[in-house]
């Protein structure tokens, strides 16, 4: 008696303390590894955040551009 799930409460105290020792050896502060990754990186083109080659960028700016005139002219005019 006394257990919880599978484990007896030792087991348990034990599995408990091993999870909160862990959970403060955590880092959460985002590390940059490689430089030239981030630097490449930030000098490539992109188009609502995503990574667009230089030919394509053109063409997705168009298609962007047609999207927001067709959304305009959708709306009904309220007189």
């Amino acid at each position: 008696e006394g257990y919880v799930g599978a484990y007896s409460p030792e087991s348990r105290r034990r599995r408990i303390n091993r999870f909160l020792e862990k959970r403060q050896q955590r880092v959460w502060t985002k590390k940059v590894k490689y430089d030239v990754r981030k630097s490449f990186a930030l000098s490539r083109v992109r188009v609502k955040g995503r990574f667009v080659r230089k030919e394509d960028e053109e063409l997705l700016r168009e298609l962007a551009s047609f999207a927001d005139k067709d959304e305009g002219a959708a709306a009904p005019s309220a007189k």
